[in-house]
């Protein structure tokens, strides 16, 4: 019995081991897939890019501009933070975009806000289509703190989550300030979806007569172009109190 006992046990030894090394291992692998700005195994089998890598400006510049702002925005803990409001007009970034163009994509980012937050992700971004100095024009996943948004009316198309001004999106979607929300943009062709914290808060086809109806009730309603482009560049706004992005990922649909 001790015989067959003194047998296994380098066995038992090598099977303990092996077991401390695989649990480090699988818990390594799971740390690295969910850290902040990068892409786990299977996004990138799935096609996802970093839109943003968390460290540089790389990929963005400031609307009408060569190059990114100087001031405005900066990089924090691996976030992309706008200023806001915090700076004074003269010295505000602006609006960014991406340096490269879009058409039917997946975008999904984390987004965070203080109180009366109202900031946006626009697409389909063309600088032909010029707003005021600064910011750019384009359809809109709209950011706002829902409680704390002191120009909302019952009849605007305008909390977090919406198609700003065209289609509202419930209410209760949206986390309370400080906290981080998800957001996906799906655009398919002339399919366009919003989800907010994993639910569905728009659908709608651009170009349908119901696309069109909203439009002509819209503030972009006399506005020469606007919504009409089939690609251009995604744009993160410079509007309100400060506010925080990470984990921006795209991955592009092929027709």
């Amino acid at each position: 019995m001790t015989k067959i006992r003194t047998n296994l046990l380098p066995t038992i030894v090598f099977v303990c081991i092996s077991f401390v090394f695989i649990t480090s291992f699988s818990q390594k692998q799971n740390t690295a897939s969910n850290s902040t700005n990068t892409l786990s195994n299977k996004e990138i089998r799935d096609g996802w890019t970093l839109l943003w890598d968390g460290k540089t400006f790389n990929g963005w510049r400031g609307i009408y501009n060569a190059n990114f702002p100087v001031q405005g925005w900066i990089i924090e803990n691996g976030e992309l933070i706008c200023l806001g409001t915090e700076m004074p007009d003269s010295l505000k970034g602006g609006d960014i975009i991406t340096e490269k163009k879009y058409g039917s994509f997946e975008l999904k980012c984390e987004f965070k806000i203080k109180e009366k937050g109202n900031s946006g992700i626009k697409y389909f971004v063309n600088e032909s289509v010029k707003s005021s100095p600064g910011h750019g024009l384009g359809l809109e996943f709209a950011i706002l703190d829902n409680a704390n948004w002191p120009y909302d009316k019952p009849d605007y198309n305008r909390t977090c989550g919406s198609l700003y001004d065209l289609v509202r999106a419930p209410e209760n979607g949206v986390q309370p300030t400080g906290a981080w929300n998800n957001a996906l943009i799906i655009v398919d062709g002339n399919h366009i979806e919003h989800w907010l914290n994993g639910k569905k808060s728009v659908e709608i086809e651009k170009g349908s007569e119901k696309y069109y109806q909203l439009l002509a009730k819209s503030k972009y309603a006399n506005i020469k172009g606007w919504g009409e482009f089939k690609e251009g560049h995604i744009l993160l706004q410079d509007e309100g109190p400060r506010t925080f992005f990470r984990n921006i990922k795209i991955r592009e649909i092929k027709h």
